[in-house]
């Protein structure tokens, strides 16, 4: 029987009743917080994180609109094999969420929180040596094992009153104890805003201890959907990296998911490559340093503008990029300073500075480093850095320092290169480049510079009659050394004030292999050319040299001067770690030097033997060849007293048989009148020939 006209069929009151009470139920339930899913609820979410889940007290579940859970206690479990208590064990909770994060997350992305509100909590994060971690809830996708790191979760916001972390990360060798406590939101505001956290513990090799402040949402567990939508947290850092003393002041945005970083930074420690080592970046063992500047961190690239940095008594800025995006990670920027004392970086190439209690630590008696290079760390990483320093100091009095030293540094491969090497000292240049090759074994050093018109007398103040002075004298202009030797070339009575002057020019073009300094040098091969021009060469030295008794009685009652060269020439080639004088001769109107021999690198000892021969008459001379041997540690110098009692017993013996007059014949000396230019003719061989080379022992 048909319903009557304007009536609704039977079957179309039923569905209306039963969507108004449905309706009427969801209304109920969002209005007393779904009290009977509670158990369904626990059953569903243990299932979906595949561990216990644990709702405590009262709960409040609204799934319509903003859905949000409101708890009592909430308690995830960890697995077993973890040992830990729990994963999160939060009292006070209020977590937010969206269904499209869910249905994300159900389809293998990370779990996105919405908001996490908790008065305390405590999350123990462990992860084990095979990768698995605790916090990797739900079943693993098929044939794919999904990072641990990325898998965390990530929060648009995280609050809460009082918070404690653990976490343990057996892969990145991490044992940290996080204690955070703060409050903020509309109710809180000024000084009680913000949360104050602590890092203890240990991160790989350092151990850290941090006091840390942000302004607002722990910015350590934050993230966002992109880095720019991401909000600016302020943040301050402060204590202790290992034997490094850190403080950054500035804030930051999405540490764990796509972070970024900027503020003042001031950097304190022991030594730089004791901070580079855990980030991956090569850095030389150095004294204490002290830096000062600003820091960015975007997505994997570190920006620091260093306005001061201090290492041991060097004053360094620079402008450096540390991108950590490209593979491998790459150092690009400049390099820049009032000064650079080469005794700062004295570890980072094998000198003294570090632990000289190491087994490769130069030995007692030895001069040439030994400590070994960190070769593995040239392969970490790549560089591209512009240098210009204004000052390199050699760390001694007896050598100027290097001006306006400019080079660019290049490291790819294991390859270290200084390329245009350029730098001026009094009054000329050096140039050139050198190169380290890591991936040679033992490793492959090469090197070629070129000197040119450098005073020596400047340079090397060593040579000054007075001894090294203590502060660094201006370089004389050309003008001056010219006017100089022009007084020396005509006999003026001007005072020696260094023993050798002149102009140097000359190139270098050598090489050697090798783990340290030492065993490069032991291993060096190739030639080194020095000519001096213009030079002078102080009289009493030159008669000192040749034992002329009578000629230096002479100087020193009228006084030293200096003697013009005609020549000064060094030829040298080394061989093996051998270096031996193939021409070395200093030439003036009174005499002519030669030096022959060899000074080996390989055990550091000295065979030098220097020959003097007039160009004038002397009525009392007991030249004789001057040997030089020792070590470089300890060298020695001496006579050939051979030749000389020769001369001496004739003078004896016609001293008896003919008068005292008489016993002078033996020692007068003609003087030589060769005409042939000394700096064309080559010396003789040396005595002892160099030896094959030794391999030693690793």
């Amino acid at each position: 029987m048909p319903a009557p006209a304007g009536r609704w069929p039977r079957p179309a009151w039923v569905a209306g009743g039963l969507a108004g009470l449905l309706v009427l139920g969801v209304v109920v339930g969002e209005t007393t917080g779904w009290p009977v899913l509670r158990q369904p609820m626990e059953r569903a979410m243990t299932r979906a994180a595949g561990v216990p889940v644990v709702l405590q007290g009262d709960v409040q579940l609204h799934l319509i609109w903003r859905p949000r859970l409101e708890v009592g206690g909430l308690q995830v479990a960890s697995g077993e094999r973890f040992e830990v208590p729990h994963l999160l064990d939060a009292q006070g909770v209020e977590l937010a969420w969206t269904w499209g994060d869910v249905w994300r997350w159900r389809q293998g992305q990370v779990l996105r929180i919405h908001s996490l509100q908790a008065d305390e909590l405590d999350a123990q994060l462990v992860r084990l040596k095979d990768g698995s971690a605790n916090w990797q809830l739900g079943a693993p996708q098929r044939d794919e094992k999904p990072d641990a790191v990325a898998s965390l979760p990530r929060f648009g916001t995280l609050l809460m009153k009082k918070g404690r972390i653990d976490w343990n990360d057996a892969v990145q060798d991490v044992d940290l104890k996080v204690a955070v406590q703060g409050s903020e939101g509309e109710a809180v505001s000024g000084a009680d805003a913000g949360y104050v956290a602590t890092f203890s513990g240990r991160y790989q090799a350092l151990p850290l201890k941090l006091d840390v402040r942000a302004g607002s949402t722990l910015p350590l567990l934050q993230d966002a959907e992109g880095a720019a939508a991401a909000p600016w947290v302020p943040l301050r850092v402060e204590g202790s990296v290992g034997t490094s003393r850190l403080l950054f002041d500035g804030q930051a945005a999405a540490l764990l998911g796509t972070p970024r970083l900027q503020g003042e930074i001031r950097f304190k420690g022991r030594s730089l490559a004791a901070v580079g080592d855990p980030l991956g970046i090569t850095l030389p063992q150095t004294p204490p340093f002290d830096l000062r500047g600003t820091i960015d961190h975007e997505a994997g690239a570190w920006r620091l503008k260093a306005q001061r940095a201090v290492i041991g008594s060097s004053q360094l800025a620079g402008d450096l990029l540390f991108d950590q995006r490209e593979k491998p990670a790459k150092l690009s920027g400049q390099l820049t300073g009032s000064r650079l004392a080469l005794a700062d970086l004295g570890p980072a190439i094998g000198g003294q500075g570090g632990d000289t209690t190491r087994d490769d630590a130069t030995p007692p008696g030895r001069v040439l480093p030994q400590r070994r290079f960190d070769l593995p760390s040239l392969k970490a990483m790549d560089a591209d850095v512009q240098v210009d320093i204004s000052q390199l100091d050699f760390g001694t009095t007896a050598m100027a320092p290097l001006q306006g030293v400019k080079t660019r540094v290049r490291l790819a491969g294991g390859v270290l290169k200084l390329d245009d090497l350029k730098a001026s000292v009094s009054g000329g240049s050096i140039a050139g480049s050198t190169q380290l090759d890591a991936n040679a074994s033992p490793a492959a050093w090469v090197a070629k510079l070129d000197f040119k018109a450098i005073d020596m007398a400047g340079w090397l103040r060593g040579l000054s009659t007075d001894g090294p002075p203590a502060s660094a004298p201006a370089a004389k202009g050309a003008a001056t050394l010219k006017k100089e030797r022009n007084q020396a070339r005509q006999g003026g009575d001007q005072a020696v004030q260094s023993y050798l002057t002149g102009l140097l020019f000359g190139s270098v073009h050598v090489r050697g292999a090798g783990r340290s300094t030492g065993e490069i040098l032991a291993s060096l091969d190739g030639p080194v050319q020095l000519t001096l021009r213009d030079g002078t060469l102080s009289h009493l030295a030159t008669e000192a040299m040749g034992l002329d008794v009578a000629e230096s009685l002479g100087v020193l009652i009228r006084g030293d001067q200096p003697l013009p060269l005609r020549c000064a020439r060094f030829d040298m080639i080394a061989r093996n770690g051998v270096v031996a004088p193939t021409l070395a001769v200093i030439d003036s109107a009174d005499s002519t030097i030669r030096i022959t021999g060899q000074v080996s690198l390989r055990d550091e000892s000295l065979a030098l033997r220097v020959v003097t021969r007039s160009h004038d008459w002397s009525p009392l001379s007991l030249r004789t060849p001057v040997t030089v041997s020792g070590t470089l540690a300890d060298p020695q110098v001496g006579i050939e007293a051979q030749g000389l009692i020769g001369r001496v017993l004739g003078a004896v013996a016609l001293g008896v048989a003919a008068g005292p007059a008489a016993a002078l014949l033996p020692l007068i000396e003609q003087g030589s009148t060769a005409k042939v230019d000394p700096c064309t003719v080559a010396a003789a061989p040396a005595q002892t020939e160099a030896q094959p080379a030794v391999p030693r022992k690793p």
